[in-house]
């Protein structure tokens, strides 16, 4: 049996921790480096993965951190795997590992790579790629936008405000305001010149309480995922997913949301849900039917972020525009 040598690569902002492993030295310590997490530092790592002939590369999914490296990695058409981080974590615990260095880590994701299923990472387009990065942008400055408006609103209720203050505040306000419009400009440019990106743009439009800034964000989030994931999947990405403990009779939890995904996506979300929950006459009724039955209504806006990430993917896979009778039947119907 020919052996399997796997690179595990620990991601930080700043460096890589690198640590190569064959499959017949399971046991053994590997070799280990690292390297700066910039280009110069993926060139001189790919040389010496080909130069090695590594079969798997492994890294987690880091935020945005990753996503260079992936690329990189992927165009020198070295076999990468992007591993989710708590399934990482837990591979680690079983393993009873109690300590943890970058290096530790970068060993822990080689072992990974040697005993678990393979799945390679799918890289998104140079477009779609783009779009992502400014959608993250974007989201950002949307927060401190709206952050900025809460602090004008504080300071108008004051007493006695100095004018100065406020007008250091609508400045700052205005400025992110002018960087939204920007970015959001170059995010709909890209998305005009991709057929693919601009018909899921559309349907996006067609979801109540979906407007533009929103379809941006949740499409750039949306575009960098595998295309052949399921909507199952999507709510599991987004951490929408239900989850509870129960062991015995002393561990009982509440069902609640795990959290465990995409927080740019699940945020992206939220705004929808609460405008889709007053607006969408099925998507209402459904809300609150739930209420009814003793849900809160943060509960309930929560059950519509799910049932929009469902509708959402059904409508890019049927290509049809928004119908939330087709997603949420009417009470009594089958």
């Amino acid at each position: 049996m020919s052996s399997i040598t796997c690179a595990g690569i620990d991601v930080s902002a700043k460096t890589l921790a690198v640590l190569l492993l064959a499959d017949q030295e399971r046991k053994g310590k590997g070799s280990a480096y690292e390297v700066p997490n910039t280009p110069q530092g993926h060139r001189k790592l790919i040389k010496t993965l080909l130069a090695r002939e590594v079969d798997r590369v492994i890294c987690e999914s880091t935020g945005v951190y990753h996503l260079g490296l992936a690329l990189a990695l992927d165009q020198a058409r070295l076999p990468v795997m992007v591993a989710n981080p708590r399934q990482v974590k837990r591979f680690i615990e079983a393993r009873l590992r109690n300590t943890q260095t970058d290096q530790v880590d970068a060993y822990e994701l080689a072992q990974f790579g040697l005993r678990m299923d393979f799945v390679p990472w799918r890289a998104p387009s140079a477009a779609a790629y783009a779009l992502h990065r400014i959608a993250r942008s974007l989201h950002g400055y949307v927060e401190q936008a709206t952050s900025a408006k809460n602090r004008i609103h504080a300071s108008l209720a004051a007493p006695n405000t100095p004018r100065v203050v406020l007008k250091a505040l609508r400045d700052e306000l205005k400025l992110y305001e002018r960087i939204e419009k920007s970015l959001t400009a170059e995010a709909l440019a890209i998305i005009s010149a991709n057929a693919e990106l601009k018909r899921r743009f559309e349907l996006l439009l067609s979801v109540p309480g979906i407007g533009e800034i929103s379809a941006v964000q949740l499409l750039g989030e949306l575009c960098v995922l595998a295309p052949d994931l399921t909507a199952k999947a999507w709510v599991k990405l987004a951490g929408l997913d239900p989850t509870y403990k129960r062991s015995g009779t002393s561990v009982d939890t509440k069902p609640h949301i795990s959290k465990r995904g995409n927080a740019k996506l699940r945020a992206g979300l939220f705004m929808p849900a609460m405008s889709a929950r007053r607006w969408d006459p099925g998507l209402s009724s459904f809300a609150d039917r739930l209420v009814a039955a003793g849900k809160a209504p943060l509960q309930a806006v929560t059950a519509v972020q799910r049932k929009l990430l469902h509708g959402i993917h059904a409508m890019f896979r049927l290509n049809e525009p928004w119908n939330s009778r087709m997603l949420v039947p009417a009470q009594g119907s089958a």
